[in-house]
């Protein structure tokens, strides 16, 4: 990856609608080179998506938690992993260092809609020893967008 698929990349990140005549501007090469590249950069993984980013408010996903899961000794790790892909409300899931096994970052509706959450879906699935829950008063910032 050189300079010029790291421009690419970054205007991409801003708006991946941006057009490939756009790209090929910025990036001082022909629409075809751009579009070789940028196929290139998907079919090698860089590019993993191309989604539209969606505003969890508007949505009415008004609450953003945090949850340390830990695990018992002998959970199936694998089944456990398997089982939080299947929420829905489990936007993204981490293997961490430190006192708890994972980090899961959860959108819900409200309190209610968390508490059915942990105790309905998380709480029921075998494997899980213990979670900490908490719960964002305000994010300052949330971005998809990689340094480049």
């Amino acid at each position: 990856m050189d300079e010029t698929d790291r421009k690419i990349l970054s205007l991409l990140q801003s708006d991946n609608k941006t057009s490939m005549t756009t790209l090929a501007e910025h990036a001082e090469l022909s629409v075809s080179a751009v579009n070789d590249r940028v196929r290139k950069l998907q079919t090698n993984g860089t590019i993993k998506e191309n989604c539209a980013v969606l505003d969890p408010g508007v949505l009415g996903l008004e609450l953003l938690a945090f949850l340390f899961i830990d695990l018992h000794q002998d959970a199936d790790e694998e089944a456990f992993i398997q089982q939080m892909k299947s929420l829905v409300e489990i936007q993204e899931l981490h293997h961490v260092t430190g006192q708890h096994n994972y980090l899961a970052k959860v959108r819900v509706k409200n309190t209610k809609g968390l508490q059915s959450f942990l105790s309905q879906k998380l709480k029921r699935q075998p494997g899980i020893a213990q979670t900490e829950t908490l719960v964002v008063l305000q994010s300052e910032k949330e971005t998809t967008a990689l340094p480049t």
